[in-house]
This record gives C-alpha cells, sequence and structure tokens, in this order.
C-alpha cells in the first residue's frame, strides 16, 4: 500500500495555482514538486494536469481524482492530529494489574488523588495475584515484583521491600522459635501461588549466604493476603513482605522470626508495553506513582530500570 505524499503534493499544487508556489508552502524545489507530479501521473496512467508557461489546467481524470485526494488528505490530516491529541494529552482510559495487597494498601490511596488531580483519565483497575497477560489482556500498567523484564515490554522501579518470616505468638509459644532455614521443616508454613501447591520455595539470606529452601507448606492459597490472616490465627509461618505485617507486628500479633535470615530486598516495577513518550497518560502515571509516599516497610526507588 502506497503512502499519500505524491496525493498531497498534488493537492497542494492545485491549491496554491502552480509547483512554485507549492514547492515554496511545501518547502520542497520547485523541481522536487515537479517530480513528484510526474510520477503520480506516470503511476495513473494519465495526465491529471495540462501545463503550460502561463497556467495550468485540470484533466477529467485530474479533476475527478482532486476531488477524491482532497477528502482523503483532509481525513488524514484530522486522523494524525487527532492521534497525536490522544498520545500527549492526558485522557481517555488507563488500565492497570496489580496485586491484592498492593493495590489495596498502596494504589488505592495514590489513584484516589490521582483521579481527582486528572478529571480526564479513566482508571480501569484490576487487583489480583496472578501474572497476567499485559499485551494480551490488553494492560496499560501491570505492577509486578520482579526485576526479570520482557523484552518487549519496559519498567521503572518504583519501590522495594523487605522480606519476612512472621508468626503469632501464640503459634511460636506451642511450637517454638526456628533458629535456622533446617528447622522450617518442622514448622507449619503458610503460603500463596499462582496454583495452590504445598511446596513453595522462600529465598533467605543474603549475599554468599543467600539460599532457597524448598518448604512444605500446610497450607497455600492463590490469595496472596491469605497467609497473613492464617498467621494471625496461630495457624503457622509466613513469610511476606514487611509493610503487609508491620502493623501487626507494631501491635504484638505478630512477630518477625530468622531475622539473621531475612533476604535481600525485593523491587516492584511499574512494566508498561507502551513507551512512556509516546502516551502521555502513562508517563503522567509512571510519574506520580514513583513519587506517592511508599507504604510502610518499603523505600521508593526513583531511578529507572
Amino acid at each position: 500500500m502506497r503512502d499519500i505524499t505524491e496525493m498531497a503534493v498534488f493537492v497542494t499544487i492545485i491549491r496554491c495555482g502552480s509547483l512554485s508556489a507549492a514547492a515554496r508552502e511545501l518547502g520542497l524545489a520547485t523541481s522536487v514538486v515537479s517530480d513528484r507530479l510526474t510520477r503520480l501521473e506516470r503511476r495513473m496512467g494519465t495526465r491529471l494536469l495540462v501545463r503550460t508557461t502561463r497556467r495550468h489546467a485540470l484533466t477529467a481524470a485530474g479533476q475527478f481524482y482532486y476531488q477524491e485526494a482532497c477528502a482523503i488528505v483532509e481525513a488524514t490530516a484530522r486522523m494524525e492530529a487527532h492521534t497525536r491529541a490522544i498520545a500527549t494529552t492526558p485522557a481517555g482510559e488507563l488500565r492497570i494489574t496489580a496485586p491484592i495487597p498492593f493495590g489495596r494498601w498502596w494504589l488505592t490511596p495514590f489513584l484516589t488523588r490521582f483521579a481527582h488531580r486528572h478529571p480526564d483519565i479513566c482508571i480501569s483497575l484490576t487487583l489480583e495475584d496472578r501474572m497476567a497477560d499485559i499485551v494480551g489482556e490488553g494492560f496499560d500498567i501491570a505492577i509486578r515484583a520482579t526485576p526479570a523484564l520482557d523484552t518487549m515490554l519496559t519498567g521503572r522501579r518504583i519501590m522495594e521491600t523487605r522480606r519476612v518470616i512472621v508468626a503469632s505468638p501464640d503459634y511460636l509459644a506451642r511450637r517454638g522459635i526456628p533458629t535456622g532455614p533446617d528447622d522450617l521443616g518442622q514448622h507449619d508454613c503458610l503460603a500463596h501461588g499462582p496454583t495452590p501447591h504445598l511446596h513453595t520455595r522462600w529465598r533467605l539470606g543474603r549475599g554468599a549466604a543467600a539460599r532457597t529452601e524448598r518448604v512444605q507448606a500446610r497450607m497455600t492459597s492463590t490469595d496472596s493476603e491469605m497467609p497473613v490472616h492464617w498467621a494471625l490465627a496461630g495457624l503457622g509461618l509466613a513469610q511476606k513482605s514487611l509493610w503487609e505485617v508491620e502493623g501487626h507486628v507494631a501491635s504484638g500479633r505478630l512477630q518477625t522470626v530468622l531475622e539473621q535470615w531475612e533476604p535481600d530486598p525485593i523491587s516492584f516495577f511499574a512494566i508498561h508495553p507502551v513507551s512512556t513518550a509516546h502516551s502521555r497518560k502513562i508517563g503522567l502515571f509512571i510519574d506520580e506513582l514513583v513519587q506517592h509516599p511508599p507504604p510502610m516497610g518499603s523505600g521508593r526507588m526513583d531511578a529507572p530500570s
């Protein structure tokens, strides 16, 4: 399919009244304008314009082509202007997916302020703990706790958070306090994942001492908030982001264990399939999100990934 460059030049020639005037309008040399007209006529297989030293006149074919071309050129100009406006104006629907606890603890208060500041942006928020297909499901932004980005996507780190293991004082009084990773096999562990398997892996330790421990879970759920509820009920140990449990730790309803085996912090990213340079609403959202005060037990990370 051909572009409409030659068509647009032809329309400009007719509107300006001459090749030289069209050349000035388009910022081109008159020879270039003449060459494009010649190529267009050759492609059409007929003369569109009868040229003399003093004037030019449309042929019958040229008159028909001009009328149809005007509509196409004008429609293309409107389409391109509207497309640029969509890309540069923060308006329209913004589809976001995020983990359930992150959405409730951090995104909800942020989105309240964001919606007040930008009334022309409509928010569609999906909270779920599965890894959504960002492109296939049409999301603009996905919040994910992962340093590994799909090569087809881009992302910006928005914060990092500590990971801790917690249990209720009642549970620890009954079962004892674990002193090392090897003790986990003697405890009831509470986990979550995309599928409710009773086997999971917990990352423990930092640097050279880091290790991944295979954990046999007593209870597991696809809902990442359930291990916290179960831990509060005295059912076992849960490994969670500190901001998810810090309030319960402060109140004494939960306490941390294996502090010396706390793993490296994990980072949360705002991942998006479209460059922020090409979507003003996405860029605006992420710029403001990284400036939003993070939840307790975390640290905002402003550097791009």
